[in-house]
């Protein structure tokens, strides 16, 4: 059961990753976020960032990638946390926000 759960996490991670992956290059956003968002390559990056980030703490954490070094696992996570907040600062600057009526 471990991992499925696992396997279906990192693909809709990689599938996450993807989608940053063609907003950043080509500007084409999903329908349903073109209303909020005004800056596409912005999001794309953020996406990216946000999602390998979360790929690496999963892979730290799950299958227990560097068991024996707490320095290269402190440095690691701490590596993923940053794209994590950098990735999630860049789609917020991305956006706008909702117009209150």
């Amino acid at each position: 059961m471990h991992w499925l759960l696992l396997g279906t996490a990192a693909l809709l991670l990689g599938g996450q990753v993807v989608f940053g992956a063609v907003a950043a290059r080509t500007g084409w956003l999903l329908p349903s976020l073109r209303s909020r968002n005004v800056r596409p390559r912005p999001w794309g990056y953020g996406t990216m960032l946000f999602g390998t980030g979360l790929l690496l703490m999963m892979s730290f954490g799950a299958l227990h990638v560097l068991v024996g070094h707490p320095v290269l696992v402190d440095i690691g996570s701490g590596a993923a946390l940053l794209m994590i907040v950098a990735g999630a600062c860049l789609q917020a600057l991305s956006s706008r926000r909702r117009l209150e009526t």
